[in-house]
């Protein structure tokens, strides 16, 4: 015997983006899991994956650290492969393919009859599709979209949102990433000393972001919080805190991408600490917020740690490792001392410019 479950993000409704997670569960205790990141209102499955052959005990595991509890709901298997399928018919109308990993992801599907789904789903906006730019479309790639859009429907046949244009400095979802980021500061400054502050949070954020196996931004909830997650007060408490960690997400986003785009690493850095804010004879708080920074980042490499082994063995990569972990132990005199003398070098070696290098030998597209 085998059973299906799905859920989806409670948003997608208002988004036309959907997170839909799918688990094919059978008696002898083995599962398949996957997720689909449906655009329904024109690229149709953005992303897939699939883990085939685990444990039906992880499934919850799985489930909870790729949509945590207060931000998904159910939905029916049926539905969610109707969804997924009119997503991608929708899509191929318009001349795009689903992701590559589609192909693999879609076996999860296998065994659920669509036709029971009663739901008839609604792609596109106004009747015609709507390319939604997202924060990892370059340049070039929004020019090929719009390009086949126009070449398909003519120049009113379809419509194209660029929120950054709409609104510089807010996020997908309308929050101004330096309103979010000073929210964030105060919000983890009240939080128990458990959990950590905001440099050694954003340092994980970027961490993450650069994982080489891609992960979501609410895997930092459970990094902050522990397996079972932190208790919101309601559900507009928890719908705050994914707003403003979604803006910073973009936001640090935003930074790795200048630093890859940059011609000289040394140029831009995705380290998100600033001598201007701190007062000229705060030096030591400047040096401390680099160090939890630096810890935060090392952090990061343990969430999905089996992804992280080639690029912490890369020998070229050494150096930049290092930085990391002496800012992070900087506590220990020889570890200051191997700092200052890094910097003394000619090129320095500082952790702006070594995070900088592993940006542009890590930054995998999401």
């Amino acid at each position: 015997m085998t059973r299906f479950d799905a859920y989806v993000d409670k948003q997608w409704q208002e988004t036309g983006i959907a997170l839909v997670l799918i688990a094919r569960i059978r008696d002898d205790g083995s599962a398949d899991f996957g997720g689909f990141l449906v655009d329904l209102l024109c690229l149709g499955v953005k992303d897939a994956f699939g883990d085939f052959g685990v444990m039906s005990a992880d499934v919850n595991g799985f489930v909870q650290e790729r949509l945590p509890e207060e931000f998904r709901e159910r939905i029916h298997p049926a539905c969610a492969k109707k969804m997924i399928e009119g997503a991608v018919a929708y899509a191929k109308t318009h001349g795009f393919a689903p992701h590559r990993d589609y192909r693999k992801a879609r076996k999860l599907l296998t065994g659920i009859d669509a036709s029971q789904c009663p739901t008839d789903f609604t792609f596109g906006e106004d009747g015609k599709p709507c390319y939604v730019r997202s924060s990892d479309d370059d340049d070039i790639r929004v020019e090929r979209v719009l390009a086949m859009l126009e070449a398909r429907y003519g120049p009113d046949g379809y419509s194209f949102v660029d929120l950054d244009d709409d609104d510089a400095g807010a996020d997908e979802d309308g929050v101004d990433s330096s309103e979010a980021r000073d929210a964030l500061i105060e919000w983890l400054d009240a939080e128990p000393e458990n959990v950590p502050r905001f440099y050694e949070f954003s340092g994980l954020v970027t961490g993450l972001l650069l994982c080489p196996k891609c992960v979501g931004p609410l895997t930092v909830n459970e990094v902050l919080w522990g397996p079972d997650g932190r208790v919101w007060a309601n559900q507009a408490e928890a719908q705050q805190f994914c707003d403003r960690l979604m803006a910073y997400w973009n936001y640090v986003n935003s930074l790795i991408l200048d630093c890859v785009g940059a011609k000289d690493p040394l140029d831009a850095s995705p380290v998100d600490v600033w001598e201007e804010d701190f007062w000229h004879d705060e030096g030591p708080v400047l040096d401390t917020s680099l160090c939890s920074w630096a810890r935060g980042f090392l952090r990061a490499t343990e969430v999905e740690s089996e992804s992280w082994q080639g690029a912490l063995q890369r020998p070229d990569l050494t150096p930049h490792w290092e930085i990391l972990r002496w800012w992070a132990d900087f506590v220990k005199k020889e570890n200051r001392d191997a700092v200052q003398a890094a910097a003394n070098l000619n090129p320095p070696r500082t952790l702006g410019g070594s995070v900088a290098t592993l940006a542009c030998a890590l930054r995998q597209p999401i």
